[in-house]
């Protein structure tokens, strides 16, 4: 995004105005029109807030504005429960009600289908799963130290914002900090640590790993159980299971003695397992590689798959920027593989919403939607389709 200010600022001066936010924008921020017409968003904000704003960032299509003083504040307006709220880079949303945010990622997910010409979304049967409690729910951190700070990176820099606690964060992982905090500090240098809590309790840390060394995990336990009871009342059986982007199967492990046989690919297949891996079925099979080279590879092999009369079940959860460039190789592997059902995840429903669109373009016919919020006082959030191919 080209700031213009910051490249000659001396001889162009921001604009400023006093706005009235109208909305609250599916990316975070608030929005408003100024004097001319285009679209400001302003973060922080909410529909009832009265602010001077100043233009701190300019496109083609609209204005990123920074608040100078607050006028008026909206009678919805929330007091956010996090003293760094704002600073630190994980929260959006604390100054909004729960209420309001989910209905803002409901409508932002079915916004996201129509722009993409998706307009039966609207129309289809669709599942709601806000959370019950929107507090106090990640099971896992990721925390920075300096030796004289302790804490997250504020939003879009690596500057460390100091914390005490994290409400957003399980009691477990809270009860943790002070005794977290004191070793980053005798380490001195910069360091990083992950800490999670474990199903049984238990919390586990590792300092200075890779990302995500463990394996990737749901941040919020109660939604993703919600979302496996969601897929296994609707995957009936037989056939294959291909689990794309699958992890350590976290969606598919419980199908498992509905199919044939069960593949589950990604890069980091199989690296944390929920359970002993004596307990996984000799038919379920994990693939550490790319989904796209894997299906490339499969297509190349007569005879890897069962009879493609067979049948069989397709789960898509890719990381945040959707298929993209794999979604050809992995609809000509369902085709030849004879899969005619699919389920769709995404935690990005821009990129979610471009899949089906091209999922679509193939053959595949949009059936049902369902939405579950794993991350309240964020604007993310998972959105799911199931999709039949005719």
């Amino acid at each position: 995004m080209k700031d213009r200010f910051k490249e000659n600022p001396e001889a162009i001066q921001p604009e400023e105005w006093e706005l009235a936010i109208t909305d609250l924008s599916r990316s975070g921020p608030g929005v408003a029109r100024e004097p001319s017409g285009r679209v400001v968003f302003v973060p922080g904000t909410l529909g009832g807030d009265r602010v001077r704003v100043r233009a701190a960032k300019v496109e083609k299509r609209f204005i990123e504005g920074e608040v100078l003083e607050w006028l008026e504040k909206s009678p919805e307006r929330v007091g956010p429960r996090c003293p760094v709220f704002g600073k630190c880079g994980g929260c959006q949303w604390q100054h909004v009600p729960y209420e309001r945010q989910w209905r803002t990622k409901v409508s932002g997910a079915l916004h996201a289908l129509d722009r993409v010409g998706m307009t039966e979304g609207a129309s289809v049967p669709r599942e709601e799963f806000p959370a019950r409690e929107p507090w106090g729910y990640r099971n896992r951190l990721q925390l920075r130290g300096d030796g004289r700070n302790f804490g997250f990176f504020a939003a879009g820099t690596h500057q460390i914002v100091s914390i005490d606690r994290c409400d957003i964060a399980r009691p477990e992982l809270n009860e943790a900090l002070s005794a977290l905090r004191d070793e980053a500090f005798r380490r001195a240098k910069e360091s990083k640590v992950e800490v999670e809590v474990l199903g049984d309790g238990r919390v586990e840390v590792a300092w200075n790993s890779r990302h995500a060394s463990r394996g990737f995990r749901q941040v919020h336990d109660a939604q993703n159980e919600s979302l496996k009871a969601w897929i296994l009342e609707r995957a009936s059986g037989g056939g294959v299971l291909f689990d794309l982007y699958g992890g350590s199967g976290n969606l598919s492990l419980q199908l498992a003695d509905r199919f044939h046989s069960v593949h589950c690919v990604d890069l980091g297949a199989g690296r944390l397992v929920a359970g002993s891996s004596s307990q996984i079925p000799k038919h379920f099979l994990f693939h550490s590689i790319d989904v796209q080279k894997w299906c490339e590879k499969v297509l190349k092999k007569p005879g890897f798959l069962l009879d493609s009369s067979a049948g069989g079940l397709a789960i898509l959860d890719p990381p945040r920027e959707g298929c993209g460039r794999a979604l050809g190789a992995i609809h000509e592997l369902l085709v030849r593989a004879g899969v005619k059902e699919l389920i769709a995840v995404g935690c990005d429903a821009d990129s979610w919403a471009r899949d089906l669109a091209r999922l679509r373009e193939r053959g595949w016919v949009l059936e049902r939607l369902a939405f579950f919020d794993f991350f309240p006082q964020t604007i993310h959030f998972e959105s799911v389709a199931r999709l039949v191919r005719v």
